[in-house]
């Protein structure tokens, strides 16, 4: 919504960003639109897709990928202008922060039980399937 009120009031100095994203940085640009709104969008809408774990889990690599996207289309145009690209030092980081997440997240998993001691209503939401 943002984008499209910048362009139709036509502001000079608020179209230029994204003037220089559409033309320098064509490919991430769109291709972090269809990651951040569409992809979601289409497939998280329906439910039956939601049930699937691997189709989860596969939407949630690509939107994590998508705000990389989105965080490289910010910084990027700004600090090398249009000699970009994606190095070493970009997916160093990439995975660096996500094995710090994944380190995080598991270690705070392990200090608490995942299943509810006590609840009365365990055991049917064990055995309810949609």
């Amino acid at each position: 919504s943002q984008f499209m009120l910048i362009w139709y009031s036509n502001i000079p100095e608020e179209v230029t960003y994204f003037i220089t994203r559409i033309e320098d940085y064509n490919l991430p640009f769109f291709g972090m639109l269809v990651m951040n709104f569409i992809f979601p969008l289409l497939i998280l809408m329906n439910s039956d897709y939601k049930r699937v774990n691997y189709f989860m889990v596969m939407a949630g690599i690509v939107i994590i990928l998508g705000h990389y996207m989105d965080v490289f289309n910010m910084i990027m145009p700004s600090a090398v202008g249009d000699q970009w690209f994606i190095g070493s030092a970009e997916i160093g980081g990439f995975l660096f922060f996500l094995g710090l997440f994944i380190f995080i997240v598991f270690k705070e998993m392990t200090k608490a039980p995942l299943l509810a001691k006590g609840d009365p209503y365990m055991g049917e939401s064990k055995r309810f399937h949609y």
